[in-house]
């Protein structure tokens, strides 16, 4: 059985288990020690022998002194009377101011019926006797007290009942007010940052929450993740939105003027270039489509057997035609077969992309590699072309929409600004990874990672 989620360092739930286990162990505590502060510690034991002798020797000194006044006289005027007197006719006590209050006098006259002297226990009090002594014609039976020592304040012990009451209070309070401010703070440090969020700052998140290592700390980290990832879609969808508004209105611009031409000279020299236009916006929406099912999670992928050489091969005669008119040239490296579970669709089309991409700004009369290799069990996938490259800061930016680099990657050359975000996204929810490179000797390389099934797993072609 885990027993993990109890660890007081890394669990709320342990840490209040600990707690109140502590609380209560420290109430029972109190609770035997306070019931054993109301009962009475009594005993009678033996006075050894030489207490006995050396009391009775002291004794013996006040067998000259007429009456029980001269007694009380004599005792009164030593600087610590300890002799407790009783008068054994009729057990009167005749100096009650040594006794405390609450002490039972039951306990002397069961003393006094003893044939010789022992030791009375009685809380702090220990009382040795009865020795009897006779003057004139009363009988006397002396007791020798003796006060144990006070307690430090620090021994519980020595406290009274309702001190002991009140600690028990006090530290059960005080152990559950720190619970309860370890558990409230960072539930209101987290209510502030989400109703800040709430209210449009962004940038709001948890830092000391995010710290602790129980379950709090996940909330604060969830919720940091969260607000990151929030923060991040709502400032790509309103760059999205700008680089959308940006990029339809210049061909619709251009399509405004050739009509405008064509109504103004009265002929149809413009529809060409109109046709064009449209066509481009036409090619725009499809792709803007595509890529919002895409990061939206909506596009739901058809997994089937797929022979990567075999779509590569078929994308490569495709795009042959375009490839001869700029007299360009494809070299293939790749295995016979390698077979993947993949959306042939999807994957096809980011394939596409990515050859058309090079065909774009790769120069006349030069090659375009594509090269299939398998590592382990994953495949890599790169197209290069030897056209201008770009900047090694920008390796990563070419996959965010619409995002311009140079010159001569630019709309000029006919693209959407899209081609290589949908690529992303494709390559992304087949759990593989794709980047930029700028190889030696010039271009730009485009490199796709997919994971292939196990080995155990057979793949059939007909499925």
């Amino acid at each position: 059985m885990q027993l993990g989620w109890l660890n007081p360092v890394n669990s709320l739930a342990g840490r209040i288990f600990i707690w109140f286990w502590l609380v209560l162990m420290l109430t029972v505590a109190l609770t035997l020690l306070l019931s054993r502060q109301l009962i009475e510690d009594t005993d009678i034991r033996r006075l050894p022998p030489s207490i006995t002798a050396q009391l009775q020797q002291q004794i013996l000194q006040w067998q000259q002194l007429p009456d029980t006044p001269s007694l009380l006289q004599r005792l009164s005027q030593q600087a610590e009377q300890r002799w407790v007197i009783v008068r054994s006719r009729d057990n009167q006590l005749l100096t009650p101011q040594l006794l405390p209050r609450n002490f039972n006098l039951n306990w002397l006259t069961e003393l006094n019926q003893l044939n010789r002297p022992r030791l009375l226990r009685h809380n702090n009090i220990h009382l040795a006797g009865p020795f009897m002594l006779q003057l004139a014609d009363e009988q006397l039976a002396l007791y020798q007290l003796r006060q144990r020592p006070s307690q430090p304040w620090w021994r519980l012990s020595s406290l009274s009942e309702p001190i002991l009451v009140l600690l028990l209070l006090l530290i059960s309070a005080a152990a559950s007010f720190v619970l309860a401010i370890s558990i409230s703070r960072p539930l209101r440090e987290l209510l502030q940052q989400n109703l800040r969020f709430a209210h449009g700052q962004l940038d709001s998140r948890v830092e000391q929450l995010a710290k602790r290592q129980d379950e709090l700390g996940q909330l604060g980290r969830s919720f940091n993740t969260m607000a990151e990832r929030i923060s991040a879609l709502l400032h790509n969808q309103q760059r999205l939105m700008r680089d959308i508004s940006h990029e339809l209105r210049s061909p619709l611009a251009r399509a405004q003027l050739a009509l405008g031409l064509s109504e103004r000279q009265q002929d149809l020299q413009q529809l060409p270039r109109l046709k064009s236009e449209l066509e481009r916006l036409e090619a725009m929406l499809d792709e803007l489509l595509t890529y919002s099912k895409l990061d939206a999670g909506q596009y739901q992928l058809q997994y089937h057997p797929v022979d990567l050489v075999a779509l590569t091969e078929q994308v490569l005669d495709i795009n042959q035609l375009e490839a001869d008119a700029k007299q360009q040239h494809f070299r293939f490296q790749a295995p016979a077969q390698v077979w993947l579970l993949a959306d042939s669709h999807l994957l096809g089309r980011a394939i596409e992309n990515i050859v058309r991409n090079a065909l774009k700004y790769a120069p006349t009369n030069s090659h375009i590699d594509c090269t299939i290799t398998v590592q382990a069990q994953q495949l890599l996938l790169t197209v290069r072309d030897y056209g201008p490259g770009i900047a090694q800061a920008q390796l990563s930016d070419i996959f965010q929409p619409f995002y311009r680099v140079s010159d001569s990657r630019n709309s000029q050359t006919g693209g959407t600004g899209l081609g290589l975000a949908i690529v992303a996204q494709i390559i992304r929810q087949h759990h593989g990874e794709v980047s930029a490179s700028l190889p030696a000797g010039g271009g730009l390389q485009i490199n796709v990672t997919l994971p292939l099934p196990p080995p155990n797993q057979t793949l059939d072609p007909d499925d």
